[in-house]
C-alpha cells in the first residue's frame, strides 16, 4: 500500500512539475512575443542627399568596414549571415543589407540605422548597434548608405529570424541582465546630430570612440569589467605604437589572446587611417580620470 502511494505521489508531482514547466514556457513565449511585436513611432524618417562621386563611394566602403556593416556581422559583402542557432529552431540572422539598401528608401534606411526602427515600426534587436550609429554624422551615414546601394543583393536565401522557447528564454534572461532587448528602447532618439565629421584631432578622437567603440565597451566607454570587457581608460597605458598594434592586430600589451578584439581589429579597425588611430589614442588617453 505504501509503495503504491509513493508511486502515485511521485506521478502526481511529475505531472505538476510538467504542468508548471509548460505554463512557464507559455508565459515566457507570450511576454517575449509581445516585446518583439511592439511598434515605435519615434520620429518621422529623415532623408539624406547621398553622394555619387567615386571618392565618396570609396570612403563609404571604408566607413562601412570600420563600423561593421561590410565584412562584419552581415557577411563579407553585406549580403547576410546566420548569427546564431539553437536546437529548438531558434535562428538569429544578420540580414542582407545590400538587398535592404535597394528595397528601402533612404529615409527608411536612416531610421533603421540611426534609430533601430524598421519600416513597419518594429525594432531591431540589440545586437544591431543602432545606439552607436546615432552618433554618425550625416556626411558619414550618407556615404555608407550610398556605398551599400552599389552592392548587389546576395543569392543565398537565409531563413527568417525565429525564436523558439529556448531562444525566448535567452532573450528574457538578456533583458533581465541589460534592461532591454530592443535597440529602439536603448536609444536617445532626440540626441543632437553632428553636422559634419569633426576635423580637430581631439574632436575626431571622441567621434571615433562614440561611433566605433561603444558597441562593445558601453555608451560611456566604461566597459563591463565583470564580463572581461575593460574600460577604455586602459588606453592611457598604451604608447601610440602599442595602440596601433592593438588596432591593427588585436594583440594588446603583453601579447595576451583577445579573441573578439582580434576579430574586430583585423576586419574593421585595420581600415582606420594612421591619423584616426592617433586621434582615437589621444582621446581615450584623457579618460583615465573621467571613468
Amino acid at each position: 500500500m505504501k509503495t503504491g502511494k509513493i508511486v502515485k505521489w511521485i506521478g502526481m508531482s511529475l505531472v505538476g512539475l510538467l504542468g508548471f514547466a509548460v505554463l512557464a514556457v507559455a508565459v515566457v513565449y507570450a511576454v517575449i512575443g509581445r516585446e518583439l511585436a511592439q511598434t515605435f513611432d519615434v520620429l518621422a524618417a529623415t532623408d539624406l542627399v547621398l553622394p555619387e562621386d567615386p571618392a565618396s563611394l570609396a570612403e563609404g566602403q571604408r566607413l562601412a568596414r570600420t563600423r561593421g556593416c561590410f565584412g562584419g556581422c552581415h557577411g563579407p559583402t553585406a549580403t547576410g549571415s546566420v548569427f546564431f542557432e539553437a536546437p529548438d529552431g531558434t535562428v538569429l540572422v544578420a540580414p542582407d543589407i545590400a538587398a535592404m539598401a535597394a528595397q528601402y528608401s533612404t529615409a527608411e534606411l536612416v531610421r533603421l540605422l540611426r534609430h533601430g526602427i524598421r519600416p513597419d515600426g518594429t525594432s531591431v534587436l540589440l545586437p544591431m548597434p543602432s545606439e552607436m550609429f546615432t552618433f554618425l554624422s550625416e556626411k558619414d551615414l550618407g556615404s555608407i548608405i550610398a556605398f551599400l546601394r552599389t552592392q548587389a543583393p546576395g543569392k543565398e536565401n537565409f531563413p527568417e529570424t525565429y525564436f523558439g522557447p529556448l531562444g525566448r528564454l535567452m532573450l528574457l534572461m538578456f533583458k533581465q541582465d541589460t534592461g532591454a532587448i530592443l535597440a529602439a528602447k536603448s536609444i536617445d532618439h532626440e540626441r543632437p546630430l553632428l553636422a559634419a565629421t569633426p576635423e580637430e584631432p581631439d574632436q575626431l578622437g571622441r567621434y571615433l570612440a562614440l561611433t566605433s567603440c561603444t558597441e562593445c565597451h558601453g555608451p560611456e566607454l566604461k566597459g563591463w569589467p565583470d564580463d572581461g570587457v575593460p574600460p577604455l581608460s586602459i588606453v592611457a597605458a598604451y604608447s601610440l605604437e602599442d595602440f596601433s598594434t592593438l588596432m591593427h592586430t588585436g594583440v594588446p600589451i603583453g601579447g595576451r589572446e583577445l579573441d573578439l578584439m582580434k576579430v574586430v581589429a583585423t576586419t574593421r579597425f585595420l581600415h582606420f587611417t594612421d591619423a584616426e588611430i592617433a586621434a582615437l589614442h589621444g582621446y581615450l588617453g584623457t579618460l583615465v580620470h573621467a571613468l
